[in-house]
Order: C-alpha cells, then sequence, then structure tokens
C-alpha cells in the first residue's frame, strides 16, 4: 500500500512540474510578444489601454505594449485568436499599473509615474502556476 501512495504521490508531482514548466513558458512567450511591440502607440496619440479597432483575443492587431492590460487569454491562443491545441485547460491574464517611483512595489494611485509595473499570469483550472513581473520606464 506504502509503495502504490508513492507511486500516486510522484505521479501528481511529475505532472505539476510539467504543468508549472509549460506555465512558465506561456508566460515567457507572452512576455517576449508585449516587449515586442513600442512602447506607446505608434499611430495615434499615446492613451493608455487599448484604442479603436483592438479589441477580444486577436493580439495581432495590438500596437503597443499598454493594449495589453487587462488581456484574459482563455484558453491560451496564439497571436492571431486561434487556440493552442493542447493548452485548452490554460489561461493567461495582464495587468499593467503604474508603480511609484519611490517603491515599486505599490501603485501610483494619481498616475502620474513614469514607473510601470507588468504582470503576467499562467494558471491551469483556475489554479495560478506561474506569474512573471518587470518594471519599464515610459516617457
Amino acid at each position: 500500500m506504502g509503495i502504490l501512495q508513492s507511486a500516486n504521490s510522484l505521479a501528481i508531482e511529475t505532472q505539476l512540474a510539467h504543468d508549472r514548466l509549460i506555465a512558465s513558458t506561456l508566460a515567457a512567450d507572452l512576455r517576449a510578444e508585449i516587449l515586442s511591440k513600442p512602447k506607446q502607440d505608434p499611430n495615434q496619440p499615446p492613451v493608455f489601454g487599448r484604442e479603436p479597432g483592438e479589441y477580444g483575443n486577436i493580439r495581432l492587431y495590438l500596437d503597443d505594449r499598454d493594449d495589453y492590460d487587462g488581456l484574459e487569454d482563455n484558453p491560451v491562443t496564439d497571436i492571431k485568436g486561434n487556440p493552442i491545441p493542447g493548452m485548452e485547460r490554460f489561461a493567461r491574464r495582464i495587468q499593467i499599473r503604474r508603480a511609484l517611483e519611490g517603491d515599486p512595489s505599490k501603485e501610483d494611485d494619481k498616475g502620474t509615474s513614469r514607473l510601470w509595473r507588468y504582470t503576467v499570469t499562467v494558471s491551469k483550472d483556475g489554479k495560478d502556476l506561474s506569474r512573471i513581473e518587470w518594471l519599464e520606464a515610459r516617457p
């Protein structure tokens, strides 16, 4: 009985490690995609968030970094909005907030800081498995 319990525990831990590896990769991929975009909209006056025509899960049309704020990719999709096979139980979400320049761990409620904090979280079946955060100075 003890051997069966040990084997079951090992299988559960192996699956969890596999899921965390996938989640970390999904988070890193979304971070790289965001960083490939310009800091400010190249075609319109700088406004935080999405501009007209940028909606849904079709990230192909997002043309600057802050357009990703509030994105919920559930299930995980490619840049054209197509679900990625095998990723149906995974989800990603991104939050972008101004951070206090003197204490980046806190949010800037006044909206005057030039420091932005990005947070990408990946979950499976509603359980968070990976999170990537980074800071960026903006003009």
